[in-house]
């Protein structure tokens, strides 16, 4: 087949697959925009993956055309991003950029459109974020009142709720970034679109800087909660910091525990071996929090890789 035919072919197929998921989202009262928003680019990743950016904009703008005639202004809004994203993945795959670097800018985008997302909805689709914090005080009141316990004051504040809001939407769009890249690579494979070398998550190392910087943070944090501090940007800012610090140690915390589990017990299944960490996550989150700061400052991950750690252990 005419290369030339070729693209306008998988280009209408990418747009047709498109159409279908607007009209999927549409019978399901928003169904995938809502859980299942990362199938949204895959069509202009597996386009943009084999063409590259500057064959891709044809489609993009095809797509968006069948979005604002089978879509509503918010689905409108999230295929317009997300297939973005999609053109900004499959480009970068098509150059062959490090994977490291793709997930990077494949996240950075995400929290990007979810923030915009929160925002641009309050603005111009009738979000009621006033209604949402307000519904939330009345919720968290009803848990603390049915457990005997009485409600901490730094939890109700609507500083604090409105720095909850911002930070789950910055960390949906880190979980979405990823959802996107592994779903991406795994359908690339699928079609033999040749990928560049990934790195295990388990193998995966941050700089050591990082982890001073969650560290601070997360003080900041227990240091606002605990604290009287008069000027509200300067408490949201403290606290919306610390949240990330936290969740960050603690997600380094996990990787560490899966990768002293696996080397401990070598045949655990992956399923089994998730459900330990996630056990450990909601016994004591603070531990994990310790475990992944010293883990990202300290020579932790590379003595337990090499298996210093319990070779030390034994000899003893």
């Amino acid at each position: 087949m005419n290369q030339n035919v070729r693209k306008l072919t998988e280009g209408a197929m990418m747009a047709a697959i498109a159409g279908v998921l607007l009209l999927i989202n549409r019978q399901t009262a928003g169904l995938l925009e809502g859980m299942l928003l990362f199938l949204f680019p895959l069509p202009m990743v597996f386009y943009s993956a084999r063409y590259g950016m500057k064959n891709s904009w044809i489609v993009f703008a095809a797509i968006c055309f069948l979005a604002f005639f089978l879509g509503t202004p918010q689905s409108f809004f999230y295929v317009l991003s997300e297939s973005l994203i999609g053109i900004i993945y499959g480009s970068g795959v098509y150059r062959k950029t490090e994977t490291r670097k793709l997930l990077l800018i494949t996240i950075v985008m995400a929290v990007f459109v979810d923030v915009a997302t929160m925002i641009v909805f309050a603005r111009f689709f009738g979000y009621d974020i006033a209604a949402e914090m307000q519904e939330y005080k009345t919720i968290a009141g009803q848990v603390f009142t049915s457990a005997g316990i009485d409600q901490p004051a730094s939890v109700m504040t609507d500083q604090f709720i409105r720095t909850i809001f911002i930070v789950s939407a910055i960390l949906t769009g880190v979980l979405e970034g990823y959802i996107t890249h592994f779903f991406s690579r795994l359908m690339l494979k699928r079609f033999r679109v040749p990928l560049p070398p990934s790195t295990s998550l388990l193998e995966y190392y941050p700089p050591k800087w990082t982890g001073y910087v969650a560290i601070a943070g997360t003080i900041m944090y227990f240091y606002a909660m605990t604290h009287t501090i008069e000027n509200e940007v300067t408490a949201g800012l403290m606290e919306g910091a610390g949240m990330v610090g936290m969740f960050y140690l603690i997600f380094y915390g996990m990787i560490a525990a899966m990768l002293m589990i696996r080397i401990m017990l070598p045949r655990i299944r992956a399923f089994s071996l998730m459900l330990i960490s996630l056990a450990l996550l909601m016994i004591s989150s603070i531990v994990l929090a310790v475990v992944g700061f010293l883990y990202i400052t300290t020579d932790f991950h590379g003595k337990l890789v090499k298996g210093e750690m319990f070779h030390a252990s034994k000899n003893r």
